[in-house]
């Protein structure tokens, strides 16, 4: 009788834990790019973004002088 108890304690505790690293992964997709750890990397790629388009326009621009 007590190692039956013993069995179903276990799985009670690796369903709850399994539900509970379920739940935080599901919380990382849905979470968007400027809430992921406090919006710093979405800062990084917005730099980066105005970065590089700076250097699309100025490239456009040497095109279009070259022409």
């Amino acid at each position: 009788m007590e190692s039956s108890n013993w069995v179903v304690q276990n799985l009670q505790n690796a369903l709850a834990t399994w539900n509970d690293k379920l739940s935080e992964i599901w919380l990382l997709v849905t979470q968007s790019p400027e809430e992921f750890k406090g919006g710093s990397i979405w800062s990084v790629i917005t730099n980066i973004h105005g970065a590089l388009q700076a250097i699309g326009y100025s490239l456009l621009v040497l095109f279009l002088l070259s022409v």
